[in-house]
């Protein structure tokens, strides 16, 4: 859920970040051939256009806000695999500009992708400074109302 409403309720563009692609959904799709992924992927893409829609449900973790931008996390389920959302395991991290009503995706993981020696935060937290530096200097530039949730 998100701890502030976005300002309006227009749809928004989503771009999926190269690193998202070369390190992540590449592995998605050979897990899932065929039209399984695709819908999957298509699915994701909808959802986060109508991203304000998505802000009062238990599919979206914010997990920092400035009142322009957020970091959050997006869970999502296969198509076809009759698993909740939450439930799957399968995560988006994802960028919101209210300003330029665009959304970025960054990373797209699923829980077991991650290294067993470092928590779910401070990977995503390593891996959002050091790949995507234009993103995280706008929360540098701007006072961020910083979240705890534990172990994200």
């Amino acid at each position: 859920m998100f701890s502030h409403h976005l300002p309006d309720d227009e749809l928004y563009f989503v771009h999926i970040e190269r690193y998202a692609q070369h390190h992540f959904i590449k592995r998605f799709a050979k897990d899932y051939p065929g039209r399984q992924w695709e819908v999957t992927l298509a699915s994701i893409i909808e959802d986060l256009r109508r991203v304000r829609a998505l802000g009062d449900t238990a599919q979206v973790d914010e997990l920092r806000n400035d009142g322009t931008c957020w970091l959050f996390k997006y869970n999502f389920a296969i198509a076809l695999s009759k698993r909740s959302p939450k439930g799957s395991g399968n995560r988006c991290l994802v960028f919101l500009d209210s300003e330029t009503h665009q959304l970025h995706v960054l990373v797209v993981y699923r829980k077991d992708d991650l290294p067993r020696n470092q928590s779910e935060t401070s990977y995503l937290n390593s891996v959002f400074a050091q790949e995507f530096s234009q993103f995280a200097q706008r929360f540098e530039k701007n006072e961020t109302v910083p979240l705890s949730h534990g172990s994200m």
